[in-house]
């Protein structure tokens, strides 16, 4: 029997799916963002509707509302995974204590409450509610790099002793990169896992993939691979020629131009007849001139001064804005902010920004996975999402723990 697990957060589905390739069972998820709610019921069917919660994760009861709508009990749960949102260790909330602190309303790090009790972190705290009523065998969170450096290690340290106090002895973390498991992109987050029983001797699964400097004859033997590119990734997938300002939907599905040329695509177009969200956003012509003038892997800074000033940004504030992929190597990290601008991600080749589904293939999604709701909602499902081939890798550390 697979083991069953629910998805905290967990819409669209990146997590889902990683660890469903795995060899787990996706039995529930909950998330009060519907449209990526619905990209989740239309891509695991199997899920039950009433298993589907769409419910604001802050609320008090929020572990009676899950079960009663789900029915499911602790039996019924082997892993909880999830990415809960954790504001007290933002930049924002370190500026905003040190400015309490020089006006007299906080006195230091002993002002500083605990990771689970400040109210910064309620999600997290939801989290944890979860894991103590459910028990499961296994539970694994992710949440972004920046954690790990926030106060040497601070938040990290009692999420660990939360987890054991919660019943967890055995715990591990690790800062794991999207690329080495076969993602197009370079995205580092930490993941914890932590279990009940089974004993936890290193959490990291073994990269499958390496950088583009060569392989040596120890890995090529182990079947490694060299990074996957972004053109590896989007390369095969039809030409956008002038996104347009009224873009339907519906028009966003299309047919394949080309057969695949790399592993990637072959692996990504499986159990796909077609091209799905390949859909972008209209350009000021000014931009799509700038754009031609951009070499792959160009940013703000090599723009020239003319350009610059003709955009109309401070050079300060907006120095990391405009980025063209490079051809040869894996994007930089993408992010939910897609939603509302795509000029951190100008195509490698065309001169527009990516559509959905290119976004999507760079995050490790297969073709086969549609995301529902309107362009803006599809952009920020994909930057929301863990990259389903990192969640894979990390299932299978999972079952290996599980089955030792």
């Amino acid at each position: 029997m697979k083991l069953r697990f629910i998805d905290l957060f967990g819409a669209p589905g990146g997590m889902s799916l990683g660890m469903k390739m795995a060899g787990l069972q996706p039995v529930a998820v909950l998330d009060n963002f519907e449209e990526g709610l619905k990209t989740y019921g239309k891509n695991f069917p199997e899920v039950p509707e009433q298993n589907i919660v769409n419910a604001d994760a802050s609320e008090k009861d929020i572990v009676k509302i899950f079960q009663r709508q789900t029915g499911l009990r602790p039996d019924d749960v082997d892993v909880i995974v999830g990415g809960p949102p954790c504001q007290g260790f933002s930049t924002v909330g370190r500026v905003l204590i040190s400015k309490l602190i020089k006006k007299g309303m906080r006195s230091g790090r002993k002002a500083e409450p605990r990771f689970i009790q400040d109210k910064r972190n309620n999600l997290y705290k939801t989290f944890v509610k979860f894991v103590k009523y459910y028990k499961p065998r296994c539970i694994v969170m992710e949440n972004v790099q920046g954690m790990v450096s926030y106060r040497n290690g601070w938040a990290v340290k009692q999420i660990m002793d939360d987890f054991r106090n919660a019943g967890y002895p055995n715990i591990d973390n690790k800062i794991l990169n999207a690329a080495d498991y076969g993602a197009p992109q370079i995205r580092k987050r930490i993941f914890f896992i932590a279990t009940r029983e089974n004993k936890i001797k290193n959490i990291q699964p073994p990269p499958t993939h390496f950088v583009n400097s060569g392989l040596d004859r120890k890995q090529i033997d182990a079947g490694s691979h060299k990074y996957v590119t972004v053109m590896d990734a989007i390369g095969d997938l039809p030409y956008l020629s002038i996104p347009e300002k009224a873009k339907k939907i519906k028009e966003a599905i299309m047919e394949y131009k080309t057969d695949p040329t790399c592993d990637f695509q072959t692996w990504a177009r499986k159990n796909s007849g077609k091209v799905d969200n390949n859909i972008t956003r209209w350009h000021r012509d000014m931009d799509k001139e700038i754009f031609a003038k951009m070499k792959p892997g160009d940013k703000w800074a090599d723009l020239s001064a003319r350009d610059r000033k003709r955009i109309g940004y401070n050079d300060d504030s907006f120095n990391d804005k405009w980025k063209r992929l490079p051809k040869d190597r894996p994007s930089h990290t993408i992010v939910a902010h897609l939603q509302k601008d795509g000029y951190m991600f100008i195509h490698p080749t065309q001169d527009r920004t990516i559509s959905v589904r290119e976004a999507a293939r760079l995050q490790s999604f297969p073709d086969s996975f549609v995301f529902c709701g309107g362009r803006g909602s599809q952009f920020r499902q994909v930057g929301n999402a863990v990259p389903p081939l990192l969640a894979r890798a990390v299932g299978k550390t999972v079952l290996r723990i599980l089955q030792s």
